[in-house]
């Protein structure tokens, strides 16, 4: 037997289909859980119009169970008298038993009273109306609608119901309306009603797909069908589409039937700059921009409607009006935004708020091109320096353009063009770059000049927003503060700049003049540590690792992995291992002891044990003195690693022959001296091995 839910409803965003569809099909487990009823399989599917549930070979009663509730202690069941106490009498009939049946069970905590219940299932048909209910008034949506007298609160008003269990009514009311097995055509088609007899997927499937216009209910028809039609219509014009994956699925959620209309559009808006015109497309119009092999955009355009008409002429010359209107609004923009320069908008950065308490966007706009500078000088590289203070100095210019204020997402591309524009192309594709990545995992800018800028934009953002407080806390990051901190880090660890997390962050902290930037830096240095271990992560580094680096904020990032691969190389050997878990130990003694006084007296080592540790802690110190000052590389961090592990045998005979607290209050303070300078190398020095 299956069960069948369908929540017809007025048009839901696009964007709150998938996750509804998600909410059901979880509900829906959950409920079926806690009523302890057995099925083989659910899935939820749907369109912005009718959200679907089917649960197949549902059981047809919840399964009976066994269960001991426990009660008040033992001494509680009767009184002196023998007769059941008022506690153990209202703990049976809580429970729905007589005192009688009550027993005695032993527990950790001594004897208890405990009920020993039978529950038995109840018929499925029965339980259902009350779980769909619960499916849809516990779900939730980013914005919801009231609509009704009961004030119930969903992401649009719902019109119709369907309950079905099997080929029977599942009845059931919500919001006013109540269930039934009649679901509706597309709205453009009629409101006649379609009859579904019975709880089955493919039935229900097939029913809406004979109807006299078509209805794709799955979602993976609906895209198969879009695909190929989008497709198709480019292909008819000797091109293929841009198909942009998330033009692509907001469609497949805002259609219930996607058909491609294609069409044409004026050769004079080709003169705009091509990510302008497929943002108009794909942000404004969901149409899909039609290019070449070498993906250059031409003067055609692929719209989708919902549903098959008869007038698909009409149709288009509807879309192509609406994408005249569209793209001459971008021509006006761009062509008074050349007219007025790059200049001109950066000196409109003075009206607008970088964040409240953090000055403008021209105060913003100068710290980065000095933060810049300053990478420029740290690097060593006075080649790119001029090209890096032009894009720095106008990387955020295109904030105060019209095309920008029109179209955000087009924020640094729109500033690079202008750019160009102005005889400035090699700044200008640093510029054009200035937000990247943009995501966490996306492409990095491609140029050095625009790897310096951006990073310093990044870190400007992060110094300001820690300077007052404004830190990331759960979900809540309206700055993108943590993407920030990702790129920056991302930056300085693939393009192996020389400058390290902590000159960087103090240099970006120090442009904020007149605030304290102590307690700033360091949560920004702990912020930006969590970031570079999810880096490593990705990187394929072992988790955790990265911790045991102990100067990683003071190193170049790229020198930070260095060190954590030739960790991961030494951290399964067997002296390394040994030296950690005894450098554990000796961290452990030192702990529980109070603080040595002074540096080791040579004349108080009685035993051959803790003399061969004083020599082995003696070569050490002259090892890494001798590494002291170089440049660090995988060869000088493989010697201070083997410095670590040479320390496995001289400690395990240290702790095997050598009692530390002893009697001797000289001796006792000299071995606690002893193993102070061991805890030093082995976890205060490059790495801490007791973290691995």
């Amino acid at each position: 037997m299956n069960a069948f839910l369908e929540i017809g409803c007025e048009h839901l965003p696009s964007r709150f289909v998938k996750p509804a569809l998600n909410q059901i099909e979880t509900l829906a487990k959950q409920l079926l859980q806690e009523h302890r009823i057995g099925y083989e399989r659910v899935e939820a599917f749907g369109t912005y119009r009718r959200l679907c549930l089917i649960v197949e070979g549902i059981a047809d009663k919840s399964a009976d169970v066994q269960k001991e509730v426990k009660g008040p202690p033992a001494k509680l069941l009767k009184d002196a008298q023998g007769n059941f106490t008022p506690q153990s009498a209202g703990f049976a009939q809580k429970n729905g038993i007589k005192p009688e049946k009550l027993v005695i069970k032993e527990t950790e905590k001594g004897p208890f009273i405990f009920a020993e219940l039978n529950i038995k299932g109840e018929k499925t048909a029965k339980l259902l109306p009350e779980i769909f209910v619960k499916i849809i008034t516990g779900m939730e949506f980013a914005k919801n609608m009231v609509w009704e007298e009961s004030g119930l609160k969903w992401g649009r008003p719902i019109r119709s119901l369907i309950g079905l269990y099997g080929s029977k009514i599942v009845p059931f009311e919500i919001a006013g309306v109540k269930s039934n097995r009649f679901t509706y055509p597309i709205t453009s088609f009629g409101r006649k009603p379609i009859r579904v007899e019975k709880a089955d997927k493919d039935y229900y499937v097939e029913l809406l797909k004979s109807q006299p216009q078509p209805i794709l209910v799955l979602p993976q028809d609906r895209r198969e069908a879009l695909i190929r039609g989008v497709m198709n219509e480019a292909k008819a014009r000797g091109y293929h589409a841009d198909l942009d994956q998330n033009l692509v699925e907001e469609t497949v959620y805002f259609t219930e039937h996607p058909v491609a209309v294609g069409g044409d559009f004026d050769l004079k808006f080709l003169t705009l700059p091509k990510e302008l015109i497929t943002t108009v497309f794909k942000t404004q119009l969901k149409m899909f921009p039609v290019v070449d092999g070498r993906n250059d955009i031409q003067p055609y355009f692929i719209a989708v409607r919902d549903g098959v008409s008869a007038n698909q002429t009409e149709v288009r010359e509807g879309f192509k009006k609406v994408m005249s209107a569209r793209l001459s609004d971008a021509v006006f923009f761009y062509e008074n935004d050349k007219k007025e320069g790059l200049d001109h908008f950066k000196n409109k950065l003075v009206e607008r708020t970088f964040v409240e308490g953090l000055g403008n966007l021209l105060q913003k706009s100068d710290r980065t091109r000095d933060l810049a500078m300053w990478l420029c000088d740290r690097l060593g590289q006075d080649a790119i320096k001029d090209s890096v203070t032009y894009a720095a100095g106008y990387a955020y210019a295109d904030l105060a353009s019209s095309v920008v204020y029109e179209f955000p997402e087009l924020q640094g591309y729109m500033g690079g063009r202008y750019a160009e524009l102005e005889g400035h192309p090699e700044e200008g594709q640093a510029m054009a770059q200035f937000y990247w990545p943009l995501s966490s995992n996306s492409e990095l800018p491609d140029t050095l000049t625009g790897s310096i800028v951006s990073l310093a934009g990044k870190m400007d953002t992060l110094a300001g927003n820690f300077l007052i407080g404004q830190i990331p806390t759960g979900s809540e990051d309206p700055f993108a503060l943590r993407r920030q901190a990702f790129g920056a880090v991302r930056i300085l660890l693939e393009n192996k700049l020389n400058v390290s997390l902590q000159e960087l962050t103090q240099k970006a902290l120090a442009l904020y003049e007149g605030k304290d930037g102590a307690k700033a830096e360091e949560e920004l240095k702990n912020f930006l540590f969590q970031r570079l271990s999810l880096i490593m992560q990705q990187r394929a580094h072992q988790p955790g690792t990265v911790e045991a680096v102990n100067n990683w904020y003071s190193l170049p990032l790229s020198s930070v992995e260095t060190l954590v691969s030739t960790l991961e190389e030494n951290r399964e050997g067997e002296a390394f291992k040994s030296a950690a878990e005894a450098a554990k130990r000796v961290c452990n003694i030192l702990k529980k002891a109070d603080a040595p006084q002074g540096s080791v007296q040579e004349q108080l080592l009685e035993l051959p044990a803790e003399k061969e540790l004083f020599a082995a802690v003696q070569k050490a110190q002259e090892t890494l003195a001798g590494l002291a000052g170089k440049e660090q590389n995988a060869a000088s961090y493989q010697q201070i690693l083997h410095v670590c592990g040479s320390f496995a045998s001289p400690l395990a005979q240290f702790f095997t022959d050598v009692m530390v607290n002893v009697e001797d209050a000289a001796v006792r303070q000299n071995r606690l001296a002893l193993l102070a300078q061991v805890r030093a190398i082995l976890t205060q020095g490059a790495v801490d091995i007791t973290k691995l």
